[in-house]
């Protein structure tokens, strides 16, 4: 990665966490609420078999809501493996709680995984720290999701789960850096496998 680029991903980084971070709890819940809402209503999850969610950190959109509507489909929540090299994705059984990992991510404590012939018929709820129409997204910067969308969730539909504000004009973007196919927000679900100007489909 250049240093041009890294720097530009740095500087959006510190701005999109302050806009996040400002958000009171009242709008963090109403706007996950509403894009919990929304993506019940949208036809790839209510086809789905198989889900692979997150614990949300701070003011990201709030997820444990999508773990009650997405019952009784397999659920998966990622794990850093014990080499931190890689993701796991580990399922949830009914009733069991998440357990702090490492960077303090949230993961249940059992251990059945996500394997890749799976992953392929898996609906990715992605999460990042911000977005573009054309699906590039800007990430925390450790590369774990680039390395598994080539990888164990190559095939994978990816949907992100964001707030308007974090659908920005263009997200700076290097050759590892992979896309999402949908961003879904309080008021926009984008096909960003479409021409943006042509098509960007509202509900």
């Amino acid at each position: 990665m250049s240093a041009v680029l890294s720097a530009e991903k740095q500087r959006l980084r510190a701005l999109l966490r302050t806009q996040r971070r400002n958000l009171t709890p009242g709008q963090v819940a109403e706007k996950s609420r509403v894009i919990v809402e929304r993506l019940c209503a949208f036809s790839l999850f209510q086809n789905a078999k198989l889900i692979v969610s997150y614990a949300s950190d701070a003011n990201e959109v709030q997820t444990e809501a999508v773990w009650d509507a997405a019952q009784p489909k397999a659920v998966y929540y990622p794990r850093i493996s014990a080499d931190r090299t890689r993701l796991d994705f580990v399922r949830r059984s009914p009733d069991e709680p998440l357990l702090v990992g490492l960077f303090g991510i949230r993961t249940p404590p059992g251990n059945e995984r996500l394997t890749a012939g799976q992953a392929r018929d898996a609906i990715v709820l992605t999460p990042g720290l911000g977005f573009d129409v054309q699906g590039r997204r800007l990430g925390r910067g450790r590369g774990y999701y680039d390395r598994a969308f080539c990888h164990l969730l190559a095939g994978a539909v990816r949907v992100a789960l964001a707030y308007d504000h974090q659908v920005l004009g263009r997200i700076p973007s290097g050759p590892l850096d992979e896309r999402v196919n949908w961003i879904l927000t309080e008021s926009r679900l984008i096909d960003c496998r479409a021409n943006p100007r042509r098509k960007r489909l509202e509900f």
